[in-house]
Order: structure tokens, then sequence, then C-alpha cells
């Protein structure tokens, strides 16, 4: 054999075996490591910005369920505790960006309402778990959801931190809505969520839906 080739091969081999061996070496990193601390970390992080408020565009919403608690009935769960200075916890409350105001006498609906809405949601991680548009938001293609705020016997129910904020947004009003995992999913995985996962919405209240019709339409906002 010429011994020009041999050297060759040897060293054709010899590589080979040191990529065989760092490829061996090489540890894949998880990307959901320590999820459950990351996520914690990061709430706390978007719930300083919210109270902090230096763009004016953000809003801080108790839980529905505690607000409800916290007043007398017939006063449509007000909260009664200022969420941006007393909070009884991160986790209790939802955290909204203002990114498109809504419109000029918007409705807001009831707990008995439907909605029509636009949403992408995602983790912190930036991967997107569900939409119902893809690209830029385009109202003039994109078709919105509809959705029952109150569960029923074909429905399990929204989410409450997406009860929570809805029933605090205007019609045409578009928000960044972060919710924490114990007003999301909490403790249990769905599919692509895991479990102790904020959830971040790029959220469009399109439309009110209300079951009785245009005579007891949904409230409107001040």
């Amino acid at each position: 054999m010429n011994k020009n080739l041999f050297w060759l091969i040897a060293l054709l081999f010899s590589l080979s075996f040191g990529f065989m061996s760092c490829a061996e070496d090489t540890t894949v990193e998880d990307p959901y490591a320590n999820w459950q601390v990351r996520n914690e970390h990061y709430i706390d992080s978007i719930a300083e910005v919210a109270r902090a408020n230096v763009d004016g565009k953000w809003e801080i919403y108790q839980n529905y369920k505690i607000a409800n608690e916290s007043t007398s009935p017939g006063l449509g769960g007000t909260v009664v505790t200022n969420p941006y200075e007393t909070p009884a916890s991160v986790s209790d409350s939802v955290y909204m960006k203002i990114l498109e105001p809504g419109e000029e006498g918007g409705l807001t609906p009831l707990f008995t309402d439907s909605v029509s809405v636009y949403y992408r949601g995602k983790l912190i991680n930036g991967t997107v778990f569900d939409q119902n548009y893809t690209g830029e938001l385009n109202t003039v293609i994109h078709v919105p959801t509809h959705f029952a705020l109150q569960a029923n016997q074909t429905n399990d129910g929204l989410i409450v931190g997406w009860i929570t904020a809805l029933q605090r947004m205007k019609e045409g009003e578009r928000v960044e809505l972060y919710i924490p995992a114990a007003l999301g999913y909490g403790t249990q995985s769905q599919s692509s969520i895991p479990a102790n996962s904020v959830l971040i919405f790029d959220l469009k209240l399109e439309k009110v839906i209300h079951s009785d019709g245009i005579e007891s339409y949904s409230l409107k906002v001040n």
C-alpha cells in the first residue's frame, strides 16, 4: 500500500474517532431545566414592572374569584384591595400591558357572556403553544374564536387568568397578558404546556356576545 495513502487513512480514522468521542461527551441542555424556579422569577419581574407602571400602560387585576369573595353581592366583583400596593401574592393577579385601547363606548363581558377573540399564547422561552392566527394579526383576513366565559356541559370553561382579564377588557382592546401558573394550569401539564408555566398571551377582544340578546347586552365600561 502506498505509504502516503496509509497515513491518510490513519488520519481520517483518528479524526472520525475524535468526533464520535466529542459527540458522546456533549450534553444536550434541557430547555425546561429548573422550569418552576425560572417561571417564578419571571412573573416576579413582570409584577415589579407592572407595579412601577412607568409608561402608564400596565393594569393589574386580582383573580376574579378572590375579588368576588372580597365584595358584597351585586357589586360586580370590584377589587377592594389595590393590587398595585397591597397584593396578597404575585400569583393572585394577572398583569396586562395595553397594546391597543378599547373602542369608545366598548362593551365588556359579563361572566355569563361569550367572547370573540384573537389570541396567541406562548411560554417564557418564546415557544408558541396555541394561536388562532399566524404572522401579524390582520382582522380582515384572520378569523376570531368564540369562547364562553362560564363553563357548561360542553365546555370546561376558560382558565381563571383569562376570565379575570376579559372581564376587565373593552371590545377592540388588545393586551399583552401575563398569567401566573396558579391562574393558568398550575402544577398540571397540558400537551405542549409544562407544569408550573407562566402563560403569555397577545389577546384582542373583538366582540362580546350576550346570550339574552341586545336588550340585556353587557355593561359598558367607563
